[in-house]
């Protein structure tokens, strides 16, 4: 197009006009006080071919300019004061500030009027608010303390909430401050009648699924965790919940709950490497509604040159399916490393109760494996009871900046009762991580083991300790690691202890990471 052509080439022949240098000196005044003060300065913008009148007259209102930014950080009545002058190449502009002290809060008083004055979130934002007596005065920080009164009104469901009176009268001469509020919260709402439909459940488990009693205090996070349960728990590709506060009828709100489900056959197939098990292919079906009552089924194939299986698990809701679940499960499984040989059966049920920190697996599992240990061949068969605690906690599951994640496992089994041997395990693990700014991470992580009982070297390969590998000790095979027999063959231990500490830096665009790392 000539017409663009045109236009750009004048865009290259005519640069961009040079801006002014405007400084502001300020003793004791921070950076964010300092940008506040530019941000508001029309001046700024300035290029050097400006007027001197049009210069002058803005030069003229610039200390009306400034102290509004100024008292929005607690300093009122500075002293300002400007120089201006001019070269060939452009003009240039000294701001001069005096701060006054800062002026401080001296009373804050913030009432609750109504049902929310006996309503503890509002008693822990009032021990939590960002400006307190003492404080320098922060205008920002005053408008954020009523923005939380009202937004903590919504969330609660005091949706005829008023803050009727609030009020900041500042001193200048004694550089003090007092604040006044008042909320009147009104009668808080409750949640009303439910409607949902998914014809492919049953009504009794769906509403035991979707755990929201009508007549209860309104709480807007309490929709927001129902929300994410309904998205993972495996049924429902889309979830909408719609509160209707046009709709209310005697203080209760109507909630729709939208479920669109999930496809209820599922394949999956995977390939890739790893440096522990080498190539591999993963092969999986899931079923994930069998019946109206919730059943599922998941199944996977796992090939590769160390490690061969095959699960399978019937899973069943418990009586809140959103907190418990009940599974069938069985594998297969062959293993062969650098130190051991095996091929066990696993028959497994289990009961996950979900508690609001931790989750909770208590399990029966009868094991029955067939394995090669250095010179030592075992066949054992053991029925273990057991139980495990998890937890993890992170601020983003994919770009982790801080988190951790801890487990405890214990499990046992007597000899004579459906096993070979009598045995007390205890394994523990734990991973934590955190990120200096915009500057590299650590994590920190460590597996702890031990084994009670007399009939050790009667245990299987998969019940014996053993170190190395890419979550292990790295720079030693998987499972290469462990104490010797009088040939030298690694035949496991009774208690593991490894330890590892890793800095990560970040190359730019963070795609790429440099580590460093020590484990033990």
């Amino acid at each position: 197009n000539p017409t663009c052509t045109v236009l750009l080439c004048i865009m290259l022949l005519c640069p961009t006009p040079l801006r002014a240098d405007v400084r502001i000196e300020a003793a004791d005044a921070t950076d964010e006080v300092i940008n506040n003060v530019r941000a508001h300065l029309s001046l700024i913008d300035e290029p050097c071919d400006t007027a001197q009148w049009r210069i002058q007259r803005m030069l003229d209102r610039a200390g009306q300019e400034i102290e509004p930014a100024l008292r929005a950080f607690g300093y009122y009545n500075a002293d300002i004061s400007n120089t201006l002058t001019r070269d060939k190449q452009c003009w240039q502009v000294v701001l001069d500030i005096t701060l006054p002290p800062p002026v401080k809060v001296t009373h804050l008083q913030i009432d609750i009027h109504g049902e929310a004055k006996q309503d503890t979130e509002f008693e822990r934002l009032l021990r939590t608010l960002p400006l307190n007596v003492g404080d320098v005065l922060h205008h920002g920080r005053y408008e954020e303390i009523k923005s939380k009164l009202n937004s903590l009104a919504l969330e609660r469901g005091y949706f005829d909430a008023e803050l009727s009176h609030h009020e900041m009268r500042v001193d200048p001469a004694t550089h003090s401050a007092e604040i006044r509020m008042q909320l009147d919260s009104g009668p808080r709402y409750r949640f009303g009648a439910l409607e949902l439909d998914e014809p492919r459940l049953q009504r009794s488990f769906l509403h035991r699924l979707v755990d929201l009693e009508p007549g209860i205090p309104y709480d807007a996070r309490q929709l927001i965790r129902l929300d994410r349960s309904l998205s993972d728990v495996g049924y429902f590709q889309r979830v909408e919940i719609r509160p209707h506060i046009d709709r209310v009828e005697n203080n209760a709100v109507p909630i729709t709950i939208t479920l669109e489900p999930r496809p209820r056959h599922a394949w999956q197939a995977g390939i890739g490497f790893a440096t522990d098990t080498g190539p591999r292919l993963t092969f999986g079906y899931s079923n994930r509604l069998i019946n109206p009552r919730g059943h599922r089924f998941d199944s996977e194939l796992r090939l590769s040159p160390v490690e061969t299986g095959l699960t399978a698990n019937y899973i069943i809701p418990g009586s809140e399916p959103l907190k418990e679940t009940f599974d069938i499960g069985t594998s297969l499984l062959h293993e062969d490393t650098d130190t051991s040989t095996s091929d066990s059966i696993r028959l497994i049920t289990r009961q996950t109760l979900r508690h609001e920190f931790w989750t909770e697996t208590r399990f029966i599992e009868l094991l029955q494996e067939r394995s090669t240990i250095g010179a030592d061949r075992t066949t054992s068969t053991l029925l273990m009871p057991g139980i495990s605690w998890n937890r993890t906690q992170s601020d983003n599951p994919l770009r982790t900046r801080r988190g951790y994640r801890v487990g405890l496992e214990l499990r046992g089994a007597w000899e004579g009762l459906l096993s070979d041997a009598t045995l007390m395990q205890i394994r523990a693990n734990a991973r934590g991580i955190h990120r200096f700014g915009d500057a590299g991470r650590v994590t920190a992580r460590t597996e702890l083991g031990t084994t009670l009982g007399d009939d050790f070297f009667d245990l299987p390969a998969s019940l014996r300790f053993f170190a190395g590998g890419d979550n292990s000790v790295r720079g030693y095979a998987y499972k290469s690691l462990g104490p010797k027999d009088s040939l030298g063959d690694v035949t496991g231990g009774r208690h593991l202890f490894t330890a590892s500490l890793e800095y990560e830096h970040p190359l730019p665009g963070e795609d790429w990471w440099l580590a460093a790392f020590v484990d033990a």
